[in-house]
């Protein structure tokens, strides 16, 4: 067979599975003129609380603080945007909540992280969880890529560690705003400190972003987030 018809026989039969494959996995070709977009639907038929409590593979330990805290009716309120936070947020991995701030635990000589919420005070994880729950309803819609300030439902009092001193903060409000990396969907308290700096801007994305449950917004994230001071802030 001559070499030119061989090749122009082997490009049309890769044409043709080509053609079969898009239509296997349900890529087919537009059939008329009329482009028709389509657009995923981000709703849930479930309210805030009822997804939460739907995926306990990895929410359990959040559903665990929320109910040491005692604040479940915060998460039945409608018109809140909810930062929900992993187990790898709260209880899994070096970063993890109960990695970052350890205990002394009776008959330790010193303090290690902690196996339980029991071993905080409530306050300290109501702080925590309330800081995550932003008011208002926030996502795609009306965010950008500009920093957005945004006031949480957190008392404002807390600690945190830098330069290994522990310092007071005097606000509760989380910075969010949409990355220009598709990698990084929503970015959260991504200003120019934040201890997470040496992690990358990917440590304070949601890993999943714009879920619109019946009685208000859900983005999911592997990292719990610490607070910023007036200072980081420009306010003194």
């Amino acid at each position: 067979m001559n070499m030119k018809i061989y090749r122009y026989f082997i490009s049309l039969a890769l044409f043709c599975i080509s053609l079969s494959s898009c239509t296997l996995f349900d890529l087919d070709f537009q059939s008329n003129n009329e482009y028709e977009a389509k657009q995923a639907d981000n709703r849930v038929n479930m309210t805030i609380w009822e997804f939460i409590q739907s995926r306990p593979d990895i929410f359990s330990t959040l559903i665990e603080g929320i109910q040491y805290a005692g604040i479940e009716d915060l998460y039945k309120e409608e018109g809140n945007t909810h930062i929900l936070l992993t187990n790898s947020a709260l209880s899994n991995g070096d970063n993890c909540f109960w990695q970052k701030n350890p205990v002394m635990l009776p008959g330790d000589t010193e303090a290690a992280a902690a196996t339980a919420w029991e071993q905080y005070d409530k306050k300290v994880v109501k702080e925590l969880l309330t800081y995550h729950i932003v008011k208002g309803e926030w996502s795609y819609f009306n965010l950008n890529s500009s920093d957005r300030w945004i006031e949480t439902y957190g008392e404002g009092s807390f600690s945190y560690n830098k330069d290994g001193q522990t310092l007071q903060g005097d606000t509760a409000v989380m910075c969010i705003k949409a990355g220009h990396d598709r990698n990084l969907p929503l970015q959260l308290n991504n200003f120019e400190w934040n201890y997470r700096g040496l992690l990358a801007a990917s440590s304070g994305s949601c890993r999943t972003t714009n879920i619109h449950a019946r009685d208000g917004y859900i983005h999911v994230s592997d990292w719990w987030q610490p607070r910023p001071l007036r200072y980081f802030l420009g306010q003194e």
